[in-house]
């Protein structure tokens, strides 16, 4: 029995030494537990702390960036209002330089006019033109006595040298190219420095008019009677208006009397002379011969500024025909005369390739030979005010330009 109870003891303290050994186990896994949680909670408190730390150092990092960038946009526009300002006072430099350039040239042109009516008030008298300084400034500048080159490594420029650059820039790309900027370009001077020589560009216009005129030829009686002068005269013009097409459109020197025009009006009315016609029907005849040949030439240099204009025309460059453009217009319904005609080539209007003078001219002669023959006839004495000086082909046209 003792032994018996002595294994009952036994197996009793093992029971609560197992027991203890399990509630200190548990213990131990609660423990653990706990400290793994508190572990957990202080990492997941760790991690918000460094993502609130990334956010915040993101959000500053924007911030400085953003006020970088609009310092940077208002140093830009600061430096942008400052170089308009500094452009808005070079350009107002500019101006007033121009207008002090101008004003000093038309204060010379006044000396220089000054200068030259005493002159020609103390000069004896000559065969000659008037005074160039009692001649309005669109006219003088074409009887302007050649000014003496300058010395140097830069001379200056003569009137003869404006005109041809002119015209060498009106042949090529049309008068509307003509500027006083290209002029000078061309010329190698500055746009101021131009204006010592001529005030406007009307005056560059009236040089390059009569320069482009040039002098008819000797037209004597011993080249026939009226009609062979007369017609010598407009077939010499021709090849003129042809190599420059733009005389129809410099209508500034519309009452700008050069050496040139002169000529030609002389010459004009000189075949004129032996007739029987009152000196009004000599100039109305010859205006209207003037006037005939500048209509045609007129449309043939704007059919060119157009086509020029827009890059288009026949292969070879020459102006699009009027009667091509009829034909595309007219119908044969609303239109069969005007077809008729175009398909015939009767609106092949301008300056003819030939020495043939075209039939308008041909039609204005015989209607001059019949006035002739009835002033021969009947001889009246005119009675009529004077008609204004004739327009001659190579000066004149009905347009106005801008400068």
């Amino acid at each position: 029995m003792d032994d018996i109870e002595e294994a009952r003891r036994e197996a009793e303290a093992l029971r609560r030494d197992r027991e203890k050994a399990e509630q200190a186990e548990a213990k131990e896994a609660e423990r653990a537990r706990r400290d793994a949680e508190r572990a957990e909670r202080n990492a997941q408190r760790d991690a918000e702390r460094r993502e609130r730390d990334r956010a915040r150092a993101v959000a500053d990092q924007e911030k400085r960036e953003r006020e970088a960038r609009e310092r940077a946009e208002r140093e830009a526009r600061d430096a942008a209002r400052e170089v308009a300002r500094q452009l808005r006072e070079a350009e107002r430099a500019e101006r007033t330089a121009s207008l002090a350039q101008q004003r000093a040239a038309r204060e010379a042109e006044k000396a220089r006019r000054q200068a030259v009516r005493v002159a020609h008030s103390t000069a004896p008298a000559e065969d000659g033109p008037a005074a160039v300084s009692d001649l309005p400034p669109g006219i003088a500048v074409l009887w302007r006595t050649p000014a003496v080159g300058r010395p140097g490594p830069r001379p200056g420029l003569s009137l003869e040298q404006i005109a041809d650059a002119g015209i060498a820039l009106a042949d090529a790309e049309g008068l509307d190219a003509v500027s006083m900027a290209r002029l000078a370009e061309s010329l190698g001077f500055t746009t101021m420095s131009l204006y010592r020589y001529v005030s406007s560009k009307d005056e560059v216009l009236s040089l390059m008019s009569d320069r482009a005129a040039g002098s008819p030829p000797p037209t004597g009686p011993e080249l026939g009677g009226w009609r062979e002068r007369l017609e010598l005269i407009l077939t010499i013009q021709q090849p003129i208006l042809r190599a420059h097409p733009w005389l129809a459109r410099t209508t500034t020197v519309l009452h700008a009397i050069g050496p040139g025009r002169l000529a030609w009006m002389e010459g004009m009315l000189a075949a004129l002379e032996d007739t029987p016609l009152t000196e009004q029907q000599k100039v109305g005849a010859i205006g209207v011969l003037s006037t005939h040949a500048l209509d045609q030439l007129r449309i043939s240099e704007q059919l060119s500024s157009q086509a020029r204009a827009a890059d288009v025309g026949p292969a070879d460059g020459d102006a699009p025909d009027l009667g091509q453009l009829i034909g595309m217009l007219a119908t044969p319904a609303s239109h069969p005369a005007l077809l008729q005609a175009a398909s015939s080539g009767a609106f092949s209007w301008g300056p003819s390739e030939d020495d043939s003078l075209d039939f308008g001219t041909q039609l204005i002669l015989d209607g001059i030979e019949r006035l002739i023959e009835v002033a021969a006839t009947h001889p009246q004495p005119s009675t009529r005010r004077p008609l204004p000086a004739a327009p001659d082909p190579v000066s004149d046209a009905p347009d106005r330009l801008d400068a």
